[in-house]
């Protein structure tokens, strides 16, 4: 896998995150698109279990894969119960925004199809800064800066199915 130069570890925040809220308000019956969803990918979940309870109190199962904020035993132990699996749904909430290489953020994408089951949707949020597209350091690790709209053209390289709606990214059919 590619190294970051730049590390996201630092880039994880003690909150449910607001691609639940805003699946929620995309969704015309929440309820529907997550009863029907047994298993959740949260890549890049970070080291927080927010999200997982969150997810609990509407009987989804919220697997978190995360190389930089759980520990390789963890991280191992998902990937093998996904691998063999799937899961039905994948999350990847401000993740890709804050990994500077090009090749590293194809790998995410790539790593991310190995988890899930053939018809899955894959989800993406990203944190989009001041949206100028220049990219800089920060005092926790990389921000990209990029709109939205801009991670398409790459997740549209590992995925048949690309929309953009408001903030979200959702992803079907990989490559």
């Amino acid at each position: 896998m590619t190294m970051q130069k730049i590390t996201s570890a630092a880039t994880s925040l003690k909150q449910v995150p607001a691609i639940l809220r805003l699946i929620d308000k995309d969704c015309k019956d929440p309820a529907m698109f997550w009863d029907r969803n047994d298993v959740v990918l949260d890549y890049g979940g970070g080291k927080y279990d927010e999200l997982t309870s969150a997810l609990a109190e509407r009987r989804v199962a919220n697997m978190i894969y995360d190389p930089y904020n759980r520990t390789e035993d963890h991280n191992n132990r998902i990937r093998e119960a996904l691998t063999n699996e799937g899961a039905d749904v994948a999350l990847c909430s401000n993740v890709l925004n804050v990994v500077r290489e090009s090749e590293a953020r194809r790998e995410i994408l790539r790593d991310i199809k190995r988890m899930i089951k053939p018809d899955a949707f894959v989800i993406f949020t990203v944190y989009e800064g001041n949206k100028s597209s220049r990219g800089r350091k920060t005092s926790k690790g990389w921000q990209a800066n990029r709109p939205t709209r801009n991670y398409a053209r790459e997740i549209k390289k590992e995925f048949r199915s690309v929309k953009v709606l408001g903030k979200l990214i959702y992803a079907q059919s990989p490559i």
